[in-house]
């Protein structure tokens, strides 16, 4: 094959043409990178067990079309234990403790950098007739088949979730994906038609360094997931940008605070223009995708985060703050299980259908986790009919003597 037919993309974070890359400048060396974020995904633990004398293979074709001097590895520290086997192809290999930190190193005028999914990519375009590009990606969530795949470009999100994921494990309706780890972008279940491509990915503000797709049933709480993110990416910040450093800092708390009754009017409104602040005042690719989750999910459920900061309600009932617990009289058999409460706020007895005092409750969920039975539940503004006293096993009646009408939760004056 001569060097003006490779056709193939950069399978790192931009997916920009190879042979646009190595016109751009003259090199002398390459850095083939074999990194990865907190084994976010173990795609690249999958390309070593895998295709690692491909990868060798792709490095060579590399060096020899572009004449380069020098290639060194850099390989995440999670998968040292390949260390030996890279060193017995006479590779120079650097151990990455802190991807950030190793940055300086990488990424230098005279040095070209690939990801080793890209001089696979290379390689297979030399040896197969029929190429068909290819990227190895993790599918997590709710799907029966979680895993590793090398998936066809252009297929379809809602295509990669059926045939690969082979569907939701829990049965229950997507209601997004997020695609690209941690810092990845929100995808609708109306968006899962989105073809897999950079170009469409990109144009959302997802990178696909990290290709994972983690997929969500209708029982997630947006508002809090979003929080849980923004915790993980203020912990995965460098701190040399005060935007990035402070600002997912922020989001965090606000998001937080949306979780637990405090949010205030104005919050949403603060919390978009601290993404947007963040965007353009970061100065690396992590800063500059930090914000994305948040940022995307409070742009296509609005109307939930709404809820939760200026209704004080959570729908999926995740966020405690929003809910209380009950026991559903109509299952539990009087086992004693919850008995052993802190608070002493289940009262029974054998063969009894026990009652939770919300007034000692504090919601610690220690009940819920113990239930064998799943008796155990959650309300939000409307209390179920419940029995006053621990009554018999099987004598409750919706209606009858001792049975408490929810009248649910007053209103907040305005």
């Amino acid at each position: 094959m001569a060097m003006e037919d490779i056709r193939i993309y950069g399978h790192g974070i931009k997916g920009t043409p190879v042979l646009d890359r190595w016109n751009s400048r003259p090199f002398k060396e390459l850095a083939c990178l074999f990194i990865e974020d907190n084994r976010q995904s173990e795609n690249v633990k999958y390309l070593l067990e895998n295709y690692l004398e491909q990868v060798i293979q792709g490095i060579s074709i590399c060096m020899k079309e572009l004449k380069l001097e020098k290639v060194r590895i850099y390989l995440s520290a999670y998968y040292r234990g390949f260390l030996k086997e890279l060193e017995q192809h006479g590779m120079e290999v650097a151990v990455v403790e802190d991807k950030k930190l190793s940055e300086k190193d990488v990424f230098r005028e005279d040095t070209l950098v690939h990801h080793a999914e890209t001089m696979l990519a290379l390689s297979r375009s030399f040896s197969e007739k029929n190429y068909i590009p290819k990227k190895i990606v993790s599918i997590t969530g709710d799907v029966k088949n979680p895993g590793v795949y090398e998936v066809p470009f252009g297929i379809t999100l809602r295509e990669m979730i059926e045939e690969y994921g082979n569907g939701s494990n829990s049965q229950k309706a997507i209601k997004f994906v997020q695609v690209g780890g941690n810092t990845g972008t929100v995808f609708t279940d109306e968006e899962l038609d989105t073809a897999f491509i950079y170009s469409n990915l990109m144009g959302s503000g997802t990178m696909l360094e990290t290709a994972k797709i983690d997929v969500y049933n209708i029982e997630t709480c947006m508002v809090g997931w979003a929080y849980k993110k923004m915790l993980v990416n203020s912990k995965e910040t460098c701190g040399k940008c005060v935007y990035c450093r402070e600002g997912i800092y922020q989001l965090y708390r606000i998001m937080k605070d949306a979780t637990e009754g405090k949010g205030k009017d104005g919050d949403m409104e603060l919390a978009d223009e601290l993404c947007e602040t963040i965007k353009a005042g970061t100065l690396c690719d992590f800063g500059k995708s930090a914000p994305n989750p948040l940022h995307t999910a409070m742009i296509k459920f609005k109307d939930e985060f709404e809820k939760h900061i200026e209704r004080k309600i959570c729908n999926t009932l995740s966020c405690i703050s929003y809910a209380d617990y009950f026991i559903d009289p109509t299952v539990c058999n009087g086992c004693g299980a919850c008995m052993g409460c802190h608070q002493n706020a289940v009262r029974g007895g054998e063969h009894f259908i026990h009652v939770i005092d919300t007034d000692l409750c504090d919601k610690c969920g220690e009940c819920e986790t113990v239930c064998s039975i799943r008796a155990v539940k959650r309300y939000g503004t409307i209390k179920p009919l419940l029995p006053s006293e621990p009554i018999a096993v099987g004598s409750f009646q919706e209606g009858g003597p001792g049975v408490k009408k929810g009248l649910g939760r007053k209103r907040r004056k305005l």
